[in-house]
């Protein structure tokens, strides 16, 4: 409930100073003082609930490996075209995942292409020329017909030299032209999954020098370290790995023991569709024998006395708290069963 301030006539307890440096305080030490009129601000309250209980273990489980890959745009007047994945698409290595376009690269590579095509002929037109009209048996000096002949051989080879330079930098400019069109449209750069498309680009927007995507890769086991406890961990035992938006079954390959004595457990998804997982957190949650007709609250609004003895503060109807010690069991998923002190339906308050 919402704190509410009210004019309310009561006893006014004051509480001694807690020690420093711990939350234990001696409820004997409480002495209660005259009766006042005052203003006073009624503490949020909590409901102390009495039921059936579902203990349950909750494993935290860590990736084995992942690796990110972001995709962005370097170039200038790139213009949208096409994109075709959402945040957590699965992804290919080499599937199309975003398209741009831009008239101002096309036409360099097609220009590019265009004069290499021409500089080709007129390579081949030259080579021609030069097969027809230069003799290579008149390159003795003492033949009548040297001297012509072999300026005319000189002039093909100059201008055959003239258009192959020519050509290897219209090639230098086709590749550069072509690469920049090559990134005008994006790739996977391996099997993994769309963990971020930029809201820009999810618009049509392109923004220069700013991820547009993010990509995660890595291997799909999990593993995660568990400590002694009643329950019995098994090879081969399958179990739900779940996190906010995605769920699959995994199994248990390998339990490995640790010098600390604790236990490294080791998971493998179930099906093969299981290519890989986003970055979310994942956990596999184990439900334990239901535990019947408990009282019980949370963990945090019991408090330990310096007489090392558990208490709660019982709210009274006029909105006081009562330190009131309890007895209590075991903790459930953040929930502490009261096994005496409460019956289930009082209200408590914190601290």
């Amino acid at each position: 409930m919402k704190p509410i301030k009210g004019i309310i006539s009561c006893a006014v307890l004051s509480f001694a100073v807690l020690l420093t440096g711990c939350e234990k305080t001696d409820i004997h030490k409480i002495d209660p003082i005259p009766k006042e009129l005052y203003q006073k601000t009624i503490p949020e309250t909590f409901v102390v609930q009495r039921g059936n209980m579902q203990p349950t273990i909750r494993l935290k489980l860590t990736q084995n490996s992942l690796r990110y890959y972001n995709y962005s745009v370097d170039l200038d007047d790139l213009e949208f075209g096409q994109l075709n994945v959402a945040n957590g698409d699965y992804v290919k290595a080499g599937q199309v995942l975003c398209v741009f376009k831009s008239d101002k690269i096309e036409k360099k590579v097609s220009d590019a292409r265009e004069t290499l095509e021409k500089d080709q002929l007129l390579l081949e037109h030259i080579k021609k020329l030069k097969s027809i009209n230069f003799d290579p048996e008149k390159t003795d000096p003492t033949v009548k017909e040297y001297a012509g002949n072999i300026a005319l051989g000189k002039t093909y080879d100059d201008q055959i030299v003239a258009i192959e330079d020519d050509i290897r930098l219209k090639q230098i400019e086709l590749s550069e032209s072509q690469r920049d069109l090559d990134k005008c449209i994006v790739k996977a750069r391996e099997d993994g999954v769309i963990t971020y498309v930029s809201e820009a680009i999810s618009n049509g927007v392109v923004v220069k020098g700013k991820d547009i995507l993010t990509e995660a890769s890595g291997d799909v086991g999990f593993y995660t370290e568990v400590k002694n406890s009643d329950y019995e961990y098994e090879v081969g035992a399958v179990y739900k790995a779940q996190s906010p938006t995605m769920e699959f079954d995994v199994e248990i390959t390998e339990i490995e023991e640790n010098a600390s004595g604790s236990k490294t457990l080791h998971f493998e998804p179930v099906s093969d569709d299981v290519v890989y997982v986003s970055t979310e957190k994942f956990e596999v949650i184990i439900p334990l024998e239901e535990i019947k007709d408990v009282v019980y609250l949370e963990e945090k609004l019991v408090y330990t006395a310096t007489n090392e003895k558990s208490f709660v503060y019982l709210v009274d109807e006029n909105g006081f708290k009562d330190p009131v010690y309890v007895e209590v069991g075991p903790v459930v998923d953040g929930m502490i069963i009261i096994t005496n002190g409460l019956n289930g339906g009082e209200e408590v308050a914190a601290k």
